[in-house]
């Protein structure tokens, strides 16, 4: 085979794996956004710190959405956890932007007890 046939069809596989990626796009149930909170004892008081995690390798996430029930937004910046509605009872993470492959966002509240908060809907942005 000659070195421009090669070149050409290495050329071309190169771009073919560029566009489609390398590993397979995530989907909403094999990859759920992780959301985990650890409580830190304070003086006065508790202090949790909460971590929500996109554990996709490929895919941003985008409109993240939890169930906050009773978590009133006095307690962390709404750009970081906004609550939507005391009615509904879900918050949106990040102000609904991206969360990158992989990335953690991370917030802090004092409260003298824990609220739930698990991940509602999501979607992911995969081009």
């Amino acid at each position: 085979m000659s070195i421009s046939l090669k070149f050409l069809l290495w050329s071309t596989l190169a771009l073919l794996l560029l566009q489609i990626g390398f590993g397979e796009k995530c989907e909403s149930k094999s990859s759920e956004p992780i959301v985990r909170q650890t409580q830190v004892k304070w003086r006065e008081g508790k202090k949790f710190r909460v971590e929500v995690m996109n554990e996709c390798p490929m895919c941003p996430i985008i409109n993240l959405r939890l169930k906050c029930l009773g978590f009133p937004q006095s307690l962390v910046d709404p750009t970081l956890l906004r609550v939507l509605s005391a009615s509904t009872e879900n918050c949106v993470v990040n102000d609904g932007l991206p969360l990158s492959p992989m990335q953690t966002l991370s917030f802090n509240y004092s409260n003298s007890h824990q609220f739930s908060l698990r991940p509602l809907s999501w979607s992911f942005q995969c081009e």
